[in-house]
């Protein structure tokens, strides 16, 4: 329906099992890399098209990026944040957390243009057939910008969709391989940026755009954040430090009692023995914190893994003892 507006998608063909994709230097390849499993179905007759095996299908943002500008109603809201006044101690928008200041503190090249976009990404699987009964499950990508005003951001006209994920089954770990023409696009957008007519202001600029944060359920964070979201380790920010324990009988993990260490050390909650934990008064601090360089730092000493049908199956040591990295 977009695409007479030059909003179009690219199909790009992937390997059944989601090892690569067919792209840019491997584009023309006729099987897989890694399992060498075909990248086309076998023919019927004489003539037919080459069908491949699974499409991912990939919708560019930058153009829609620029055409926010084009609009000078859009335009304005794409700056509101700046004139806003933030009131200490008060989390009214994304932009009043330590998260966005520190971001701006790191990189305050990016952030002297308010203009520049700030990006969230969602990502959930479901069955596209009224029947649960068919085994499908295809995973769209939404991408978000927290520029807008948050009675904007949310609207269904201003969340982008910018890729759907072939089933029939769900790409796991794998989802990595996916995502590359999405790492493509924002690598371009973070360095030289896209040339863009601002109509409010009548005058060209160079837009960024940068990935703030990801939102998902439990299961889709596990996916593309690399930590397994299953076990005792399963909590991303707990990570070795949590108080989960196996059930005796059950033999089940169970996490009860695990968050009255964030609360503050006078809080009347931690010395309650009767409501929680039985007989148990909580002294113990939260764990800190783990910046974005702090955790690519610990995640670089583990080696690259081979997606695809050998993903999940290899384990770096010490995982389900001190980590839960699986990629």
């Amino acid at each position: 329906m977009i695409k007479p507006l030059g909003l179009g998608y690219q199909k790009i063909d992937m390997c059944h099992n989601f090892c690569m994709l067919y792209y840019l230097e491997n584009a023309e390849l006729t099987e897989c890399m890694t399992c060498g499993h075909s990248h086309y179905k076998p023919r019927i007759g004489r003539g037919k098209t080459l069908v491949a095996y699974k499409k991912l299908r990939y919708i560019l943002f930058t153009p829609r990026l620029q055409r926010l500008f084009m609009s000078s109603r859009t335009a304005e809201h794409m700056t509101w944040h700046q004139s806003h006044h933030a009131v200490d101690g008060v989390i009214v928008y994304p932009f009043d957390d330590e998260a966005w200041k520190h971001f701006n503190s790191v990189h305050p090249y990016f952030s002297a243009e308010s203009r520049n976009v700030r990006l969230g990404l969602c990502t959930d699987g479901f069955n596209p057939f009224r029947s649960f009964t068919a085994p499908y499950f295809c995973r769209p990508a939404i991408l978000t910008i927290y520029n807008l005003p948050p009675g904007i951001c949310m609207r269904p006209e201003f969340m982008f969709l910018f890729m759907v994920i072939p089933g029939p089954s769900s790409p796991g770990w794998n989802i990595d391989v996916c995502l590359r023409p999405l790492i493509d696009e924002l690598m371009q957008l973070w360095s030289s940026g896209a040339l863009t007519y601002d109509i409010l202001r009548k005058y060209n600029f160079v837009i960024r755009a940068a990935l703030m944060w990801i939102i998902n359920d439990f299961p889709a964070y596990g996916m593309v954040s690399g930590w397994s979201t299953h076990g005792k380790l399963a909590c991303p920010y707990c990570m070795k430090n949590n108080k989960a324990f196996t059930l005796t009988n059950g033999g089940k993990t169970f996490f009860v009692d695990c968050h009255r260490r964030f609360l503050p050390p006078n809080h009347r909650y931690r010395k309650n023995k009767k409501d929680f934990f039985v007989g148990r008064v909580e002294k113990d601090v939260a764990s800190p914190y783990l910046f974005g360089e702090e955790l690519h730092d610990v995640v670089s000493e583990y080696s690259d893994i081979v997606f695809g049908l050998q993903s999940g199956k290899h384990k770096f040591p010490g995982y389900g003892l001190t980590h839960n990295w699986v990629k």
